[in-house]
This record gives structure tokens, sequence and C-alpha cells, in this order.
């Protein structure tokens, strides 16, 4: 296949295509199409990067232009609303000029705008399972005209335990109609669930359990409290501008923010504990390169877009070997090339192998600062020493805060012979509690159905990104650009440095007395 036009596509389909540039289908697109095209069910994978969201996107607006009529007839789950709202993104701009409605129904958003539109019965629903499932149980919601239902991510779905809220919606749909599945790997209960929702499915694997040879991978085996400044130290020396951190927790996510920020880093963070809105700002900041780093959970690891990331950052190792290959998929992405780095402290050895088991040809064990490099996976010694990061003039990092280039009092006493004080070592040693991001590094983020209730019907905060449900056409208006307001971030990041839990037991007593016996 050498063009979309080989696949007898709409002409408004073609004109949204040449809008986007994309002249040639990827692989997992080339082969899913006609099938999609034809009415089978799909079951497809292919690692992160190439072309999924397109290889269901464009065959459904061709079927659905062949069949419009008042109703919705496409509902496609995600397990993140960042990638809800990019599959959406993609319907709007593949399908500007064929007049298809879309609305996205996501935690964290407007609940009755999402409640209108889809009673105004928009062609296609994008949603999470847990947000669309409040709307059920408020909504006497008409599925009935269903025709084509996408799961998309679903392993990603199973492991972040919504297995039984997607249950629930399927059985709300009609048995008669095509289902399209795509997931990264098949465990025992997905492989389940396939035989009951779909039938005789045809499978397209493409690369799905390989990472993309553009990407440098690179290992360090270090110390838990050693971490924050092993990053310090590959900031300072490599070649970047853009990085992408990697954590196991939202609590150590949150950590690692406060940590980077006290050492002059310019960072924000993304967990499934934010509320959209700020999850929105943050990813905007990181996209338009004002935070040129991004600390995040496994959230940010599928599926989302993001242009030329260079550095990407394992601080916790990922339970599987499939996690990290979709991590390190954030960067070498398209012609592009990246550098994938893992920290592995002890108690992650055990994830670590099984990782090596799969990719263990293309990882290269690095030297800590200071230290040779005891063995080298997949190059010679020489070619190893080659490939370690580069020492550069000293200047500033992207994202840093200016530092004085004056000698500090310790450096001045050193030149001239005098001795450190005790208390001055006390005061220069590393802060313990700073330098362990995560000390549970090993639980796994999953976005509970406490964590989506957040933004379900209790949050009544306006999200100021909301949209109404999308018309695709010449006559749609031009929407304002949302600009990024970084005060926003940096307030709540203030406020939360002064929130302190209470001290508990009898000292937690008597420091609550102190406030009153001083007012006396």
């Amino acid at each position: 296949m050498s063009s979309f036009k080989d696949f007898d596509l709409k002409e408004t389909i073609y004109l949204g295509l040449n809008d986007l540039r994309y002249k040639e289908p990827t692989p997992i697109q080339e082969q899913s199409i006609p099938l999609v095209l034809q009415g089978k069910d799909v079951l497809g994978s292919a690692q992160t990067g190439t072309g999924k969201t397109g290889a269901f996107v464009i065959p459904l607006l061709q079927k659905i232009l062949k069949n419009k009529n008042d109703h919705t007839q496409a509902l496609i789950l995600s397990p993140t609303r960042e990638l809800a709202q990019q599959i959406d993104e993609q319907i709007f701009a593949i399908g500007y000029h064929t007049g298809i409605t879309s609305a996205i129904v996501i935690g964290g958003s407007d609940f009755s705008e999402q409640a209108k539109a889809i009673r105004a019965g928009v062609d296609i629903i994008v949603a999470t399972p847990g947000r669309l499932l409040d709307q059920m149980n408020i909504l006497n919601i008409d599925f009935s005209h269903i025709n084509y239902l996408v799961l998309d991510e679903a392993d990603r779905m199973l492991d972040m335990g919504f297995l039984p809220d997607v249950t629930k919606i399927i059985k709300s749909v009609p048995e008669q109609r095509q289902t399209l599945l795509f997931s990264a790997t098949l465990p025992n209960e997905l492989k389940r669930m396939v035989n009951k929702v779909m039938k005789d499915p045809v499978t397209i694997a493409i690369e799905a359990s390989k990472p993309a040879d553009s990407v440098d991978q690179q290992v360090y085996f270090v110390s838990q409290n050693e971490k924050v400044k092993l990053v310090e130290h590959l900031f300072d020396t490599m070649e970047w501008e853009t990085a992408l951190i990697f954590t196991a927790t939202k609590r150590g996510t949150d950590q690692l923010e406060r940590t980077l920020k006290k050492r002059g880093v310019k960072a924000v963070s993304m967990h499934g504990d934010r509320s959209q809105q700020e999850r929105n700002e943050a990813l905007r900041a990181f996209k338009n390169k004002q935070f040129p780093v991004m600390v995040a959970t496994d959230v940010l690891s599928r599926g989302i877009d993001i242009d030329n990331i260079s550095v990407i950052i394992n601080f916790d190792v990922p339970n599987n070997p499939e996690d990290y290959i979709h991590r390190i998929g954030r960067t070498g992405r398209y012609d592009k090339t990246g550098t994938a780095i893992t920290l592995v402290n002890p108690k992650a050895k055990k994830y670590f192998q099984a990782i090596e088991n799969v990719v263990g040809d293309q990882l290269k064990e690095m030297p800590l600062p200071g230290k040779k490099a005891e063995k080298s996976k997949g190059k010679s010694p020489s070619e190893s020493k080659q490939a370690a990061p580069r020492p550069k003039p000293q200047k500033e990092r992207p994202g840093s805060k200016k530092t004085d280039s004056k000698p500090s009092k310790q450096q001045a006493q050193k030149s001239a012979g005098q001795k450190t004080t005790k208390s001055q070592q006390k005061k220069s040693a590393p802060d313990k509690k700073e330098n362990d991001p995560s000390k549970n590094q090993q639980s796994r983020p999953s976005e509970s159905s406490a964590s989506r209730n957040k933004g379900s019907t209790s949050d009544h905060r306006k999200n100021i990104n909301e949209t109404p449900p999308r018309t695709y056409g010449p006559a749609r208006v031009q929407e304002e650009i949302d600009i990024f307001q970084p005060d926003i971030i940096e307030k709540a990041v203030e406020r939360n440095k002064r929130v302190r839990k209470p001290a508990k037991g009898v000292w937690g007593i008597i420091k609550s007395m102190i406030p009153k016996i001083r007012a006396k």
C-alpha cells in the first residue's frame, strides 16, 4: 500500500488527511483499515507511535458517512483522559470536512455539558469507563443504535481496574455490532473478554514487543538515595531539550517534582489524582517547553502524542517489559532519535531482569559518575565509553535557575586550605527525605474508582478547557488558542508546601495546645 487513495475513501476524509499531511498509511493502518471497512472484528497490537488511532478513526468515519443518521453510532473507550482527548482531536482533525460530530466524556470535565452532548445524539462518543458509567447511572442513555465499539489500550484498562466497568458498558450496547480492540499485550483476563465480546476477530500484530531502534537505552545501577543526584548529573552533562521522568506512585511523583524544583529545575507533574484542569495545564506547559521536565506516572506512558522528547528517565523501574516499551516509546519517534535511561536500585532488580530478557541486547550498562563500568550489554567497552554522556562546558541547563558563578563559602575555605567544620558538613549533607521520592516504588499507579470520582458528579468546579460537542465542517468557528497560565501551578505548589499533616499521639496533643498557650 503506497497511498491512502488506495482505500477508496470519501473525498472529505482525503481533505482531512491532506490537511494533516498524511500521505502514506503506517503498517498497522495499512493492515487494519481494509478489514474494518469489510466489517470484520479486529484485534490489533502495535508499539507506541505507529498510528493505531488512525487505524480505527479513518475507517469509522468512512462507515458513518455511508450510513449517517441522528443517533450515536460509535463508542470508543480509553483508559485515560489524555488519550481520550487525543482520540477526539484525531476525529476532529481527520473529520473536519465531513460534518461528523463527536463528544468526549471524561472525569474532571463539566458533567452537564457532557450530558447535553449525549442527549444530542452525536455520531461518536469517546469516553473513559468511569465517567461514562456515572452518566449512565443518571441518564437513560440509548445505546441501541451503536454499530461500532472500540476498546483502545485494552490491557491498560485491565491494569487500572476498569474490567468491571467495561463489562457493564458492553452489556448496554447491541450484540450485533462491529468490535475493534487494540492492545499491547493479551493477558488471560483480556483473552477471556475477547472471546466473549468479539466474533471471529482477525489478529494484527506489528512489532508489539520490540523497542524502536532509534532509542539509545541506558541503565544505571544506583541506590534509591542517589537517584536524584544522578538525575541532576545527567541534566548537567547531556544535551537535551525536554525530559519525561516516570515514577511508580502518585506520591513519588509529587515528591520528585518538589525536589527538582528546589534544586533549580523547572518541572511539572501529572498523575491520576490531579484535576482535569491541572492535567491539561501541565501537559500544555510541557508541550510548549515552558516547563521542560515532566514527572508522571504511567498515565502518560501510552497514546499521548508529544513531539521531540529528548530523554525518557525511568526513575522507578516498571513492573513488566510491556510498560517499559511503552514508556521509552515516548522518545525516538518517527524519524527522530532519543535516549531512554533506567535507574535500577537493588529492590527493582527482579523487575529489571524481566525487561532484560526481552530487550537485553539493546541495553547498555553505564558507569556511575566517578566509577568505571563493570560491563556493557550489547556493545564493546570502547563503544560503551563513547556512548556515555559527554561533559560539556558548564552552562545553564534547560529549565534551571541561573546560578551565581562565584565560588561558595565552602569552596573558598577548601582552596585556602581550611578545614570544613562539622556544622558545615552537616549543613551540606543531602536531605534523605528529599532524595527518597518514592519509598514504595513497586506499587503500581491505578486510577481507582475513588480517584475517578474526584472528577465525577461531586466535582462542581468548572473546567476552563471544557468544550461543547464538536461539529466538523468549514462553518466551524476557529477556537481561540488556549494560553497556559503557569502561575496557577506555582500557586498550587506553594499551597501544598504549606500543608502539614497533624502530629499523632501525645506529642500531637501537646503540639496542638502550643498556639492556645502562646495566645494567652
